[in-house]
């Protein structure tokens, strides 16, 4: 069986009030709420870890 973070979709869920996507240079997270952005993260999932990290600061 693939690995789930290896199929597309199947990473990580996007943290609640931001949105994960991938650039050129990595992975960066937007917060919705104010447009606010961090990165680049050289993978999604420290992307997730930073944005859920935000969140609760």
């Amino acid at each position: 069986m693939t690995d789930p973070y290896e199929r597309p979709g199947h990473g990580p869920a996007d943290p609640e009030g931001y949105l994960i996507e991938e650039a050129p240079d990595g992975y960066r997270w937007t917060r919705r709420a104010d447009g606010r952005t961090a990165g680049p993260f050289p993978d999604r999932e420290q992307a997730v870890v930073s944005a859920r990290a935000d969140r609760t600061a």
